[in-house]
């Protein structure tokens, strides 16, 4: 009885469990709001799609996110699709193309700059990405809000799923012109898919131009993003040759290098060369090796690019004089489309009507070493030059920048232009000799310098080292033994090679240049310069042992400043004590030809001699012994010895020059110098020409006697500076010149008149110093026991 009982019970329940279930199968399945005009009900909306969407299985359709190379950084997170649209809307609202200037309102919002598509879907469109660059305006906007950063796109964004606040954004962007530079780089995205359908499926020929000017606007704003840079660059590229078949040479520009390809126009360009079998010439060269993936330029190439490429052709020239000769590939060069949307692809036809397929240069990689060794070496050329202009923008086109530079650049247009080189030149006047004020070649130069005083040291070096990047020497040159140059001062300038550079220091040559200095005092001596005497000088040049060609030339030229702007006299007689003996020698017999050159001898040229024979300890009877075996005509007796007859004493025969003078002249060794130098001679033949004739010095002052017998036959001025030389023991050079120009003398001529006293008192020069002028130790306290005595 209990188990019929226990029967009835279960089948009365599964009776009522049959019931509910039927009763819960008749009820109607609540409509669910997809789209809402409510920024709040987004996130609400899509977790209820997120609900419904069905499993995918990601081995059958992964992911894009995971398969799309880096560019999955740059973006959000992938969205879900929507659920699909009524495809009666979609036919009665087709899409079309907005142009420019066609005002369409779309949720309030009037846009009138066009260029994007409009409609509920493209005709035949079965890809949901195709549609993604369609503005449709049946999907919701927000009435308010912006997502200007782009945080709630997806990675591959699309209009119609895409949140309405952030439709509410790209209507925004797109009313206000497209101007925003902060704008999310997925809005950006999102108008140029629409950029590239109308070029490449619309393929509307006559609006290439104004789409190529759009998406180089939209580069030049929002080019810092690699993902669309690199998309854009790839745009451009093709709608080039969509726009203008013909294959032409790219610009160089240090920004050819295009993502992970080498830029289109590149490859046609080269891939024409190879195809033709035609050498790479400098500039091809360089666009193959800037447009190269791998290829980073730094700081100096991309600051001084122009000065980069002048430099880079005159390399590749020296390197490469017939070209770079490449063999061609077997693979041939094929470009795919691959829409920045993923909506579509497109392939293009890039055989050349002359050569037929064209070979891919990109699968070439055999000569890439030797150029790219070949940038590096320009760029590093180019290092000083571009610190310099990084410090100082303003530096380009002065002597400090081009002073940095490889002298073949000083031509280029980039740098200085042809008006510095235009203006030396004229200095020349044709000729390749010229001596000019040094204020006539610091304007050519375009640099300014003091009206008066010595140009600081660094200046004169810098100014050498320009003028050798023009292969033009100059006289005096510091860097070679000489004085600083005067700003109104003399310089002699003349053609030479690299500036005709010399060891300065070798001492065959810094006693040549202490015999130069003393034999051209002694010509200029008596105020007046003959051609003879300068043609002696010269000789003598010629003559000294161990110079070459180049430091003879140099020593005429300095020789010859020399005769313009005597240097100080008693400065040059001390160098000369420093040299050897036999250069002394050397600066004697010098010295005295130049003077006797001319046949005859000036009293002011023989009482020079006088002085350097004792200054050098020469006994002086050998000068008066020179003059007379030089038969020259004295301009008043010179008393050497008593005169005594003695009768039956024979004349002897007049011996030769040579012999008289003790000189003895090796032909052989004079003709192979005149042989070596014989350029050189030709060169500095007209070195001597004068534009104008040397003016006289000017009368000296009459000489006013100071009462102070200490100072006898010296004039008022130069007593009164010789006095405070004494009262103060040492002056500074400036504290020195001061004084001079207050007593109106000129500082250097004061101590050469000054020194020719002392020369007359105590048979040596009492003056001394360069920095610091003072009066020798001996001769001050001689001078001031004199005048306590007095």
């Amino acid at each position: 009885m209990g188990w019929v009982l226990a029967g009835l019970v279960l089948a009365a329940w599964f009776f009522y469990r049959a019931a509910k279930n039927k009763e819960r199968s008749v009820q109607p399945t609540p409509s669910r709001e997809f789209a809402s005009t409510s920024s709040s009900s987004v996130v609400g909306d899509l977790s209820e799609v997120r609900a419904r969407e069905a499993w995918i299985d990601p081995r059958i359709n992964p992911d894009p996110r995971f398969t799309n190379g880096p560019d999955q950084r740059d973006r959000g997170l992938l969205a879900p699709s929507p659920p699909s649209r009524d495809r009666l809307s979609t036919i009665r609202n087709p899409a079309r193309w907005i142009p420019p200037g066609e005002t369409v309102r779309i949720g309030g919002i009037s846009i009138d700059a066009g260029m994007f598509y409009l409609g509920g879907a493209f005709t035949g469109s079965i890809s949901d990405r195709g549609n993604n660059c369609l503005v449709d305006p049946s999907c919701a906007i927000a009435p308010s809000g912006s997502d200007q950063s782009g945080s709630l796109l997806p990675y591959w964004p699309s209009y119609s799923n895409i949140p309405p606040v952030a439709r509410r954004t790209y209507l925004d962007w797109l009313a206000s012109g497209r101007e925003d530079p902060r704008i999310g780089i997925g809005y950006v995205f999102l108008f140029f898919y629409g950029l590239e359908r109308r070029m490449l499926v619309d393929a509307v020929k006559d609006e290439t131009p104004a789409l190529i000017a759009e998406v180089r606007r939209l580069l030049a704003l929002h080019g810092e993003n690699h993902s669309f840079r690199n998309y854009a660059s790839k745009f451009l590229d093709v709608a080039e040759l969509v726009k203008d078949p013909e294959i032409s040479r790219p610009v160089l520009s240090p920004d050819l290098r295009n993502g992970y390809e080498m830029p289109l126009s590149v490859r046609l360009h080269l891939g024409r060369k190879l195809a033709s079998a035609t050498s790479f010439d400098g500039t091809d060269a360089l666009l193959w090796v800037l447009s190269l993936p791998d290829t980073y330029l730094r700081t100096p190439a991309t600051r001084c690019f122009d000065e980069l490429a002048e430099l880079w052709q005159m390399r590749f020239a020296s390197r490469y004089p017939l070209g770079l000769k490449v063999n061609p590939p077997k693979t041939k060069l094929k470009i795919e489309y691959h829409a920045a949307s993923g909506g579509f692809e497109c392939s293009l036809d890039l055989s050349d009507s002359e050569t037929g397929p064209l070979p891919d240069i990109a699968a070439i990689s055999a000569p890439l070493d030797g150029l790219r060794d070949l940038l590096n070496a320009c760029t590093d050329e180019l290092a000083s030059y571009s610190r310099l202009l990084g410090k100082s923008p303003e530096a380009k086109g002065t002597i400090e920048a081009a002073f940095l530079l490889p002298k073949e650049l000083l031509t280029s247009p980039s740098v200085m232009g042809t008006a510095v080189l235009g203006n030396v030149e004229h200095l020349f006047g044709g000729r390749n000799i010229a001596g000019v004020r040094v204020g006539q070649l610091a304007t050519a130069l375009g640099v300014d310098t003091p009206p008066k005083g010595k140009l600081p040291s660094g200046f004169c070096n810098q100014v050498g080292a320009f003028m050798d990047k023009l292969d033009v020497g100059f006289e005096p040159d510091r860097r070679y033994g000489a004085r600083n140059l005067d700003a109104d001062g003399y310089v002699l300038l003349f053609k030479a090679k690299d500036g005709a550079p010399v060891d300065g220091e070798a001492p065959s040559y810094a006693s040549a240049k202490a015999m130069v200095e003393v034999a051209a005092l002694a010509a200029a001596s008596d105020g007046k310069i003959e051609i003879s005497e300068f043609e002696s000088i010269k000789s003598d040049i010629r003559s000294v042992p161990g110079l070459g060609g180049i430091e003879r030339a140099r020593l005429m030229a300095y020789a010859s400043t020399l005769l313009k702007d005597a240097p100080a006299r008693q400065s040059a007689m001390q160098r000369l004590r420093s040299v050897k003996p036999e250069a002394r020698d050397s600066a004697i017999r010098s010295a005295t030809s130049a003077v006797l050159a001319d046949g005859h001898a000036a009293p002011d040229e023989v009482k020079f001699l006088e002085r350097l024979y004792k200054t050098l300890g020469y006994p002086v009877e050998d000068l008066y012994s020179a003059l007379h075996r030089g038969s020259v005509v004295l301009d008043e007796p010179i008393a050497v010895t008593p005169e005594i007859r003695a009768g039956g004493v024979p004349i002897p025969a007049e011996a030769s020059a040579s012999k008289a003078s003790g000189i003895r002249i090796d032909r052989a060794r004079l003709e192979r110098i005149k042989s070596e130098t014989s350029a050189v001679s030709q060169l500095l033949a007209g070195i001597f020409v004068e534009d104008e004739p040397l003016s006289p010095p000017p009368a000296p002052m009459e000489a006013t006697l100071r009462g102070d017998s200490r100072f006898e036959g010296l004039d008022a001025a130069h007593a009164e500076l010789l006095s405070c030389l004494l009262g103060a023991g040492e002056l500074g050079r400036d504290a020195f010149e001061d004084v001079a120009r207050k007593l109106r003398l000129l500082p250097d001529g004061a101590i050469e008149t000054i020194n020719e006293w002392g020369f007359d008192k105590f048979d040596e020069p009492i003056l001394d110093g360069e920095e610091h002028i003072v009066v020798v130790e001996h001769v001050r306290v001689e001078l001031q026991r004199a005048g306590a005595e007095r």
